[in-house]
């Protein structure tokens, strides 16, 4: 049986799945590499590998033992609904195909006989540890804490003009974890209550998370996003706080399937909450999201046996 496994993505993006994938198969007994498409090309034994592959646009045949071609996401950018399209007649044809969700594997209709099986996203195990845990004693580090994209492309700005209108003169604290567009740090760099803390790995980030008093999911409404699954919002969820989110289809219909309790708004978050909203904002139950775990989704997900 083949024994190397190389994950190849575009090399754009952060993707969690990487190293979780790359430890699991590791666990299986599989040597485990991954990279761009150059670094593949570059491997003496290409036709001895597992090629798994993050989906972007791939036509030409890999000269590999087995082709996996993993759909975790749609299309971005202009014109998605035309690169999907173009995804599905011309990138070549693998031996397996996963999708994040059932909505996106009917959305890409496929229909040409190569089986297909469901990997959702998944959170990492070490985010149930007790240092994840909400601190006992001692004031919050912040009211509100998000993690992620901030850009106007997305809409963020939106979200911090409502915060600046509704909370920024009340003492709130609201924390950004990510790498915001200039023009938003430009412009909301010196409200009060707003603080840029910058960029962190993963597990820094999510314990100013599990130090804030709530955490702020704001997802997008539009294609490919309506289509995927927050991670964010599992996080929160695992971290146990209290979450409030904006009414994004793929937030209403996470929350609605994991059972997930948070606080729904409006498109710009804080426009329509309320000081006594978040005072009785619930925590969420970190036992019940256990399973959520990447070892478990990626165990129930059957790949196994197809890497067989």
């Amino acid at each position: 049986m083949t024994r190397s496994v190389f994950i190849l993505h575009p090399g754009k993006a952060n993707y969690p799945e990487v190293p979780a994938y790359s430890s699991h198969l590791a666990e299986w007994g599989f040597r485990v590499a991954s990279g761009t498409l150059e670094d593949f090309e570059r491997l003496p034994d290409r036709p001895d590998t597992i090629l798994w592959a993050i989906m972007g646009f791939y036509r030409q045949d890999m000269p590999a033992a087995y082709v996996i071609h993993d759909y975790r996401s749609l299309s971005v950018g202009r014109l998605v609904q035309l690169k999907d399209l173009a995804k599905r007649y011309l990138n070549a044809k693998p031996n397996l195909r996963i999708f994040q969700n059932d909505r996106q594997r009917q959305l890409m209709r496929f229909n040409d006989g190569i089986p297909s099986i469901l990997l959702p996203m998944g959170i990492p195990d070490w985010i149930f540890k007790p240092e994840f845990s909400a601190p006992k004693v001692g004031d919050p580090i912040a009211d509100f804490c998000y993690i992620g994209d901030m850009s106007r492309e997305r809409h963020f700005d939106m979200v911090l003009k409502a915060f600046e209108r509704s909370f920024a003169n009340s003492g709130y604290k609201l924390m950004l974890i990510g790498q915001p567009e200039p023009q938003i740090h430009a412009k909301f760099g010196s409200v009060p209550g707003i603080h840029f803390a910058g960029r962190f790995p993963q597990q820094d980030a999510l314990r100013l998370v599990a130090r804030s008093r709530a955490a702020i999911c704001y997802f997008p409404y539009h294609r490919p996003h309506c289509y995927q699954t927050p991670t964010k919002l599992l996080e929160y969820a695992a971290l146990g706080k209290p979450i409030i989110c904006n009414d994004a289809p793929a937030n209403l219909e996470c929350c609605k399937q994991l059972n997930i309790e948070s606080i729904v708004t409006g498109a710009d978050i804080f426009g329509s909450l309320t000081g006594e909203q978040l005072a009785l904002a619930k925590p969420n139950d970190r036992e019940r999201f256990k399973e959520l775990t990447w070892q478990t989704v990626i165990n129930r997900s059957g790949i196994q046996a197809f890497l067989r």
